[in-house]
């Protein structure tokens, strides 16, 4: 038995490999959309090579990398015993969990856009359309997720190898008819969004089974694979497309590729800068492009228009101020709630029966 299939089944309280995944494609996540502001502001055209690669490169597979993270830990956290009441018991926590923070900051997005209609990138769409229909950027990876939680159930029992492939291969046949033929089609985010991401959530519950074995060959192979890749998307991402074929077979390598070195990883550092910064993961991704348009409208208004400073300024403040603001949240439960709020309810149920003591 290999070292990482050891680690597998002895379920250990941490994942040290998706704790960096996760940080790796938020950071990503940041950056990019930090990349599309610079376009919306005129500082760089959509057309030109130097944003058109490297965005529509990274868009391939950076919010595939959460689904495989999320999918990972759904089946390798799964109890053994699972049935319709389980089921519905966790929907209901996850309903909590990803509803609140999601809900929130939806919200908060679609006011600022409204009161900041001139300074933001784009007018804010109808709430309730945005919040149950068309979810918004970042946070429609919170609503995807949520349907796939109630949608999938873990797959229990001694072989769990055969279903979890076969989940796989549906969901890739999902994906499949979504490129070939529903892609252009106006079809509500609530289907489309499922078929599109259900293959990357599946992966993640089959690395559970089948995690990835490294050796020099497969580092060989999985390097030479996304340097092809990237050299390939320059080709094809050199000019604005929305080819949803191009994008699955992009994503297919990259998320493959990126996961297999993640994975097979034998060591970490558990006291590294990443693994005591993944609880920040949630508070980044969910305010950094609202802190960004904020710091973006302020330094347009006090005359600061260098697109260098922008950037600069604007990853900084999306990082380290989400960071403080998490950090704050973290002293007083009814703060927590709006970003963790099953930790939040955790935390005042233990603030109450120290005061009862």
């Amino acid at each position: 038995m290999s070292r990482n299939e050891t680690t597998l089944k002895c379920k250990p309280q941490r994942y040290l490999w998706v704790d960096n995944l996760k940080m790796f494609a938020c950071l990503l996540v940041v950056i990019g959309h930090l990349y599309m502001s610079m376009m919306a502001g005129g500082w760089i055209s959509e057309n030109n090579i130097l944003y058109c690669w490297p965005i529509q490169t990274v868009y391939t597979f950076h919010v595939p990398l959460f689904f495989v993270c999320s999918g990972f830990l759904y089946q390798a956290t799964a109890p053994n015993e699972w049935n319709i009441k389980k089921h519905i018991g966790n929907i209901k926590k996850k309903a909590l969990a990803l509803g609140v923070p999601y809900v929130t900051f939806s919200t908060i997005t679609l006011l600022l856009k409204n009161v900041f209609a001139t300074d933001v990138n784009n007018a804010a769409p109808p709430f309730l359309k945005t919040l149950l229909i068309e979810p918004i950027a970042p946070y429609w990876y919170l609503y995807t997720l949520f349907l796939l939680f109630c949608l999938i159930p873990p797959v229990i029992g001694k072989e769990k190898r055969k279903p979890l492939v076969s989940m796989v291969v549906i969901a890739c046949f999902m994906k499949i008819i979504y490129v070939g033929w529903l892609a252009d089609r106006a079809i509500p985010d609530l289907v489309a969004k499922v078929m599109a991401s259900a293959v990357w959530f599946c992966i993640g519950m089959l690395i559970t089974a089948t995690p990835f074995k490294k050796s020099k060959l497969a580092d060989g192979i999985a390097a030479g694979m996304v340097i092809l890749a990237c050299i390939l998307s320059y080709f094809v991402y050199s000019t604005p497309t929305d080819n949803a074929k191009a994008q699955f077979i992009f994503a297919s390598i990259f998320v493959l590729v990126i996961t297999y070195f993640f994975q097979s990883k034998e060591q970490y550092k558990t006291d590294g800068l990443v693994n005591h910064s993944t609880k920040y993961f949630m508070p980044v991704y969910v305010l950094h492009t609202i802190v960004a348009a904020g710091v973006r409208t302020v330094l347009l208004k006090i005359g600061i228009s260098s697109g260098v400073l922008h950037f600069m300024i604007g990853f900084s403040v999306s990082v380290f101020v989400p960071v403080v603001i998490y950090m704050i949240a973290e002293k007083q439960w009814w703060l927590l709630f709006w970003f963790e709020p099953i930790k939040a309810m955790k935390l005042r149920n233990q603030k109450k029966t120290k005061g009862e003591r």
